[in-house]
């Protein structure tokens, strides 16, 4: 049972990334003049950030989170 719902929900998951990618690549077709590279001082900078961050991925959000 455990496995059907982790099963829907990576399917559920999936779909959204795949409309996102979808609208990611008609965008990049219609406009392609709006892709930057990132540079090496934005990585760094980007790192710089998150550093000291800790993700408990298996947490659920709290209320105000979510």
């Amino acid at each position: 049972m455990k496995k059907d719902a982790d099963d829907a929900e990576t399917a559920i998951i999936r779909s959204s990334e795949k409309v996102i990618l979808d609208c990611l690549e008609r965008d990049i077709a219609a406009h392609p003049e709006r892709l930057q590279p990132i540079t090496a001082e934005q990585v760094r900078r980007v790192q710089s950030l998150v550093l000291d961050v800790s993700v408990e991925l298996d947490t659920p959000l709290s209320p105000d989170d979510a």
